[in-house]
């Protein structure tokens, strides 16, 4: 039987593009099969009436030890948010900042209500305290959830519902804080110690930068895997391709083969964009809403870190809310927004409604991670392998991550 090549990857989202990219630096003949009309999964953006819009929120954080080995930050041209965050109360809107990176944002900081001083002590021994911890020790702790792990390092009720609560929710895209305290710890490290940007053409230059190791032929849209038969794949239209080795990139939820990982928890968001003549807030920052009983739970002014993101210079205002808000009344939900927001923002009443996104399958549970898949998880059988962020913990350095680490079990597997 004509092979197509020597490995198949099913899915060019982050994990997949970064297997190929593995698999062809070792000289691999590879054929990338996605199922929609173009790369990056869940990083992607569009461009809808002159503006960049990203498929949901997200930031890249700098400090990625996957990404940093395998992508050119440079030419990602990436612009970066200021470390700290606006945060929205009953009283109005305060900055607390990262005094230590960031110097012009001590004194904002100190008079920030959204946390006690003793907090702000805490805050600053908790940074020390990762800044000495690996993250390989990170993954190895016992798991408690983040709520818990709070507790434990001594922060106040304030710093929480005014800081941690709003600011991971909108990471981890849960608002009871159940995420293991592994993640939070990872989390809170690469903030630390890089920077949350974007790249100023959108998140979906992410995965077009990891594509470009790709020919024409080997990489193909409209191609919906439906069987998997060895080293044999079956699209819905029919069409069959042949390989040595076939590796399902895809979320749980789009894999063509049944395994223990099928049913796994998700994480649903809905990403609502807005336009208009004048920003909300001129900082670079996240606003972060603390109000109990929200619907949007933080706020980025796009433009403002990229100007890329709008072509006419209107500004472009992305909001996040958390949870599956796809059956809603929309026009409702529009105005339940914009009445929520005019507190802090009189003029979101003249808002201009652009795109609302809603992802279902946004984020993995992350109630119990790792960052070391076994071998065992990674390979189904002889000729299949899996990889996902799904397998390890949500974040693009984990779907990186599974990718190069299902490339190379492909790898060594063709030297035996």
């Amino acid at each position: 039987m004509k092979k197509d090549a020597e490995v198949i990857v099913v899915g060019a989202g982050i994990a997949g593009l970064t297997a190929a990219k593995i698999l062809k630096a070792a000289q691999k003949s590879v054929l990338v099969l996605e199922h929609s009309d173009g790369v990056g999964g869940r990083v992607r953006t569009d461009e809808v009436d002159g503006y960049l819009l990203d498929r949901g929120f997200q930031v890249f954080l700098t400090a990625y030890p996957e990404a940093r080995n395998l992508l050119d930050y440079k030419a990602l041209d990436l612009c970066k948010f200021d470390p700290g965050a606006i945060i929205l109360n009953k009283k109005g809107a305060n900055i607390l900042g990262d005094p230590i990176r960031q110097p012009g944002s001590t004194m904002s900081t100190l008079l920030s209500s959204a946390a006690t001083f003793t907090d702000k002590l805490r805050m600053l021994r908790l940074k020390l305290k990762l800044a000495g911890k690996s993250i390989d020790k990170i993954f190895s702790e016992p798991e408690i959830t983040t709520t818990e792990y709070l507790k434990k390092e001594g922060f106040s009720g304030t710093i929480v519902n005014q800081f941690f609560m709003p600011f991971m929710t909108g990471i981890f895209l849960e608002d009871r804080l159940s995420t293991s305290s592994r993640m939070f710890e990872f989390v809170f490290k690469m903030f630390s110690e890089g920077d949350a940007a974007i790249p100023a053409k959108g998140m979906g230059m992410i995965p077009k930068q990891l594509a470009e190791c790709l020919a024409p032929q080997e990489l193909l849209f409209h191609q919906n895997v439906s069987v998997v038969n060895g080293g044999s794949v079956t699209t819905t239209d029919g069409l069959s391709y042949h390989a040595n080795f076939v590796l399902i990139a895809t979320d749980p939820l789009r894999s063509p083969i049944s395994n223990r990982n099928s049913n796994i928890e998700h994480h649903s968001v809905s990403n609502m964009y807005f336009t208009a003549r004048k920003r909300p807030f001129e900082k670079p920052l996240i606003a972060l809403n603390t109000l109990p009983g929200k619907i949007v739970n933080n706020i980025a002014v796009l433009d403002r870190i990229s100007n890329r993101y709008s072509e006419s210079g209107d500004t472009l205002i992305s909001l996040s809310l958390i949870g599956d808000h796809s059956n809603a009344n929309q026009n409702e939900l529009q105005e339940n927004v914009v009445s929520e927001l005019k507190f802090w923002y009189p003029e979101a009443v003249s808002w201009k409604h652009l795109k609302t996104y809603h992802i279902d399958y946004a984020l993995p549970n992350d109630d119990h991670v790792t960052n070391e898949p076994g071998y065992t998880t990674i390979r189904v059988n002889d000729q299949c392998f899996i990889c996902g962020d799904y397998l390890m913990n949500g974040s693009i350095n984990a779907a990186m991550k599974s990718g190069r680490l299902a490339a190379e079990g492909i790898i060594n597997t063709m030297r035996l």
